[in-house]
């Protein structure tokens, strides 16, 4: 077996690559529409849907179990893989540093308001945000990674960031349609998002399969 860290994984890489493409689509499609809509009012984006989903008797009573604050994962996803892309870089550390903080920042934007930040109703927000923050931070540590571990972590990243948020869009959709009183088409947003997540694990797969 390849050990988890080798020389290999010394090695700089370009900063413009595949990884950081989809780190950005995936950014690009949370902050874009999720729920499509002729009138701009009722079109909601990825990063609205936390906060549109508490409306909904059937999740506020927990007949329809929709867990609102996965649907922050894909921010987080797109911030960890980029700097661990950017700190595989040629980059000056400045910029590695600067990359770092600025996805520190990104992360404190799904924060639960000020004023509800402790109401159990955004418990499991705050939790995600806190555990999203601390492995933003803690990515540099990543740098000496083989590079099938290193694809690895990026496979298990696109994952973690994909799979609970589209879960939880697939419970809430018919919600919406119900409410809207019309059929509800994936808008823009999730279609950029679902492709650098695609990206991301085609890549990731690529290194695991041939390191």
């Amino acid at each position: 077996m390849r050990p988890l860290f080798t020389t290999q994984a010394r090695r700089e890489a370009p900063l413009c690559s595949a990884r950081l493409a989809a780190s950005a689509l995936i950014l690009v499609g949370f902050f874009g529409p999720w729920v499509a809509h002729n009138t701009a009012a009722l079109t909601v984006t990825g990063y609205e849907l936390s906060e549109f989903a508490k409306f909904f008797p059937q999740v506020q009573g927990g007949v329809v179990p929709v867990r609102r604050g996965l649907f922050v994962t894909p921010l987080f996803a797109a911030a960890i893989s980029a700097v661990l892309v950017i700190h595989r870089s040629r980059g000056h550390p400045l910029l590695r540093l600067g990359g770092t903080v600025l996805a520190a920042l990104l992360g404190l934007s799904v924060l639960p308001p000020y004023q509800s930040i402790l109401d159990p109703a955004y418990r499991s927000q705050l939790i995600l945000v806190a555990v999203g923050l601390l492995l933003t931070l803690l990515t540099p540590l990543a740098g000496r990674f083989s590079e099938r571990t290193r694809g690895a972590l990026f496979l298990l990243v696109a994952l973690l960031g994909a799979i609970p948020t589209l879960w939880q869009y697939v419970l809430l959709r018919p919600l919406v349609a119900g409410l809207y009183e019309a059929r509800i088409l994936p808008g823009w947003g999730l279609i950029v998002c679902v492709i650098g997540f695609l990206l991301l694990s085609l890549t990731s797969l690529r290194d695991i399969l041939t390191s």
